[in-house]
């Protein structure tokens, strides 16, 4: 049987070498993948009710619409008034009113917090549905529809005031709230829509 001879002294010293180099590179790499991990580790933050830098923008922007309308109602009311003489028949006024109220809100009126990001929806507060513009009488257009007598500005202001209530009354109802109330989520829920938000929700 042929016996091996016995290694060299550089020889061993090469193999003592390389067998340490190879124990450093692997003491290396586990290293190197065990720090990578850890670097890879993170934590998703809490964003619930956060509204981010671009969101806010788009709000800014939104604020900007100013008024916005959802309902308009046009109505006409006929008003009268009567006032007795003494030596002469009544006299009588009946005019006719021609009004359009605009139901909406204002959006300058929306604060920061009305609108929230919980998880991947958007929350929506709107403000209350109101009458945009108190002067919805169209004068222009009222007349006398009978007139007998003459009557002065102080009692034509008061027709007109009655005129007011009147439409008020028959327009500012609840049935005419709500669809004001209905149109709004439908268009802020759009608006929202196209600005990215694919879950919203709009409430009063």
């Amino acid at each position: 049987m042929e016996q091996k001879k016995p290694l060299k002294e550089n020889q061993l010293a090469r193999l003592f070498l390389t067998v340490a180099t190879l124990v450093t590179l692997v003491t290396m790499l586990v290293f190197a993948i065990t720090q990578g991990t850890r670097n890879e580790a993170t934590i998703a933050p809490d964003n619930d009710g956060i509204v981010s830098d671009s969101t806010q923008t788009q709000l800014e922007s939104v604020r900007d619409i100013g008024e916005w309308e959802f309902l308009t109602v046009t109505d006409e009311e006929l008003v009268d008034t009567t006032s007795s003489r003494l030596l002469a028949s009544d006299k009588q006024l009946t005019r006719i009113y021609y009004g359009t109220l605009r139901l909406g809100i204002n959006m300058d009126n929306m604060p920061s917090e009305s609108v929230r990001l919980i998880g991947d929806t958007l929350d929506v507060l709107l403000p209350p549905i109101r009458l945009l513009d108190k002067d919805f009488i169209d004068e222009t257009r009222t007349k006398s529809f009978h007139e007998v007598g003459t009557w002065d500005s102080s009692v034509r202001t008061a027709l007109y005031e009655k005129a007011k209530r009147q439409m008020l009354r028959r327009c500012m109802t609840e049935s005419n709230i709500q669809l004001a109330q209905q149109n709004a989520i439908d268009e802020v829920t759009l608006l929202f829509n196209t600005l990215g938000y694919d879950h919203v929700i709009v409430h009063f």
